[in-house]
């Protein structure tokens, strides 16, 4: 099985702080979720309603709340994102990190549209998360596609280039 490529050195500069801070996002609506809905930062002016949005039925899939769900997303996501993850040579690790880019996006369309056409109402703090989202997934997009994707077998590593000296 051929090695992959390392990523750009801004990789995990760029996409670690992007987690972190949608981690810190989530955990803060998690927060609010549990303790009072109606005490979020944000104005509720029609279209701008943060209480509509998280109180609603698609506030919650399956159970459990979305800003919970975001939480856990942006944890694993940060480990996936560390510098030692994206030093990883490994297939798995960078198919969990491509993977996981893909899921998030996946889910910030589906919440988009269910505050546009379902809810006709926006939340500012989830307008934040689906943005943070929305810049990972394009840096990561970009990370993998700098690095290159598979390594060309024949290409010598770092490490063979090193010991051929």
């Amino acid at each position: 099985m051929a090695e992959l490529s390392s990523a750009p050195r801004w990789a995990p500069w760029v996409t670690l702080p992007l987690a972190v801070i949608g981690l810190a996002l989530s955990v803060y609506l998690t927060v609010v979720h549990y303790t009072e809905p109606t005490a979020l930062a944000c104005p509720a002016t029609g279209a701008i309603d943060c209480t509509k949005v998280t109180t609603s039925a698609q506030s919650s899939l399956f159970g459990v709340p979305v800003a919970l769900a975001g939480a856990v997303y942006f944890l694993a996501m940060t480990l996936l994102l560390l510098p030692a993850s994206w030093r990883s040579r490994s297939r798995p690790v960078m198919l969990l990190r491509v993977g996981g880019a893909v899921a998030g996006i996946g889910m910030v369309l589906w919440l988009v549209y269910a505050e546009f056409v379902i809810l006709h109402a926006i939340c500012l703090w989830c307008t934040a998360v689906h943005l943070v989202t929305f810049a990972l997934f394009v840096a990561v997009v970009a990370a993998v596609a700098w690095g290159g994707d598979v390594a060309d077998e024949n290409r010598p590593t770092p490490a063979m280039a090193a010991s051929e000296r």
